[in-house]
């Protein structure tokens, strides 16, 4: 409860700091060039309204260009599909690691020749086709 007192106490005059309210008044103006006062603005000439909506044009509607967008499917397809062999080259490059520490092989027991064997030769051949795949995209780029 004291503690509480003596918080309140210390908030009180904080409190009553920021309630203060200031009014324009209290500002101070310093004539500035080129501004321009409320006079100057009452003999300027009023401006048009429109009554209605003005008739707009509309819009152009430009065609998509099919091919654009056929080969930018066939790109990003591609990206997808290196994606997935990445994927399968660590998958065997896992095999072979097993392999290699005995951890077992592809049936979960250790067969390190032909584990590595089979994980060697398709990491070869995954990784001429992701060759080919990459340079067919750079043709298209």
């Amino acid at each position: 409860m004291k503690k509480t007192l003596i918080a309140i106490a210390l908030l009180l005059p904080a409190m009553a700091v920021a309630g203060e309210k200031y009014t324009n008044d209290d500002l101070d103006f310093a004539p500035k060039r080129d501004a321009y006062t409320n006079a100057d603005l009452m003999k300027l000439a009023p401006l048009p309204v429109a009554s209605s909506v003005a008739a707009s044009e509309p819009m152009p509607v430009v065609a998509p260009d099919r091919a654009a967008q056929a080969m930018a499917a066939r790109r990003d397809e591609m990206i997808l599909d290196l994606d997935m062999l990445d994927a399968e080259v660590g998958y065997w490059e896992d095999v072979l690691a097993a392999a290699r520490w005995g951890a077992g092989g592809i049936n979960d027991y250790p067969r390190i020749g032909r584990d590595t064997a089979e994980a060697r030769e398709r990491i070869t051949r995954l990784q001429r086709h992701i060759f080919l795949v990459e340079e067919e995209l750079a043709l298209l780029r």
